[in-house]
């Protein structure tokens, strides 16, 4: 199957507030690996981290609402379609993002909106090159996860030494608040 993951880090903003935005609150308990639906952790850049595990899909009024009044980078990665997002949003409105679908679009599509970063170009550059030289994998996937990874993210997949540098069990379990009215995905917003 593969990854379907979305990681939201938000800075400027204190945890229980994010948690009271999206509608999830603290178990008490923690894992060393965010396995659970939804987990939470302070990444070494500051930010605080949703690590979300249950099949939610990126969606531009949840963005909005987690961004008002502070500022937050998202990433999706779907590793069963191919499809990879990165995004930027401020103050409920989106600053810029870079997404790929390679289902959809083809393996070297690329689609940047906004002012991406500096950063973006050395990344496109390098994984492009890599993709004609080898043509053996999907290498232009990786352009959004590697922004999220150089803006102070983590990699959705991230490896044994990035799972060490947040320290033993870092990820705190989340559970949504529940809501009667929505059905296979809750929301905390309509």
């Amino acid at each position: 199957m593969g990854f379907r993951v979305l990681l939201i880090a938000e800075s400027g903003k204190d945890p229980d507030a994010i948690h009271n935005d999206y509608g999830v609150a603290p178990t008490g308990r923690f894992e060393e690996y965010s396995d659970s639906p939804v987990s939470g952790t302070t990444l070494p850049s500051g930010a605080y981290l949703l690590y979300i595990n249950d099949e939610i899909l990126p969606e531009d009024r949840v963005f909005a609402k987690l961004s008002a009044n502070t500022s937050l980078i998202a990433c999706y990665a779907n590793e069963t379609s191919m499809n990879s997002l990165v995004c930027s949003w401020k103050n409920g409105a989106e600053e810029w993002s870079v997404f790929h679908d390679a289902a959809t679009e083809g393996i070297e599509h690329i689609e940047i909106t906004g002012d991406a970063p500096d950063q973006l170009k050395a990344i496109q550059d390098r994984l492009f090159a890599e993709r004609r030289e080898k043509q053996d994998a999907d290498y232009i996937f990786d352009i959004p996860i590697e922004l999220f990874v150089a803006l102070g993210g983590i990699r959705y997949d991230y490896n044994d030494e990035e799972g060490e540098a947040l320290g033993p069990k870092p990820w705190h379990v989340l559970t949504r608040v529940s809501n009667t009215q929505k059905k296979k995905w809750w929301w905390p917003f309509s």
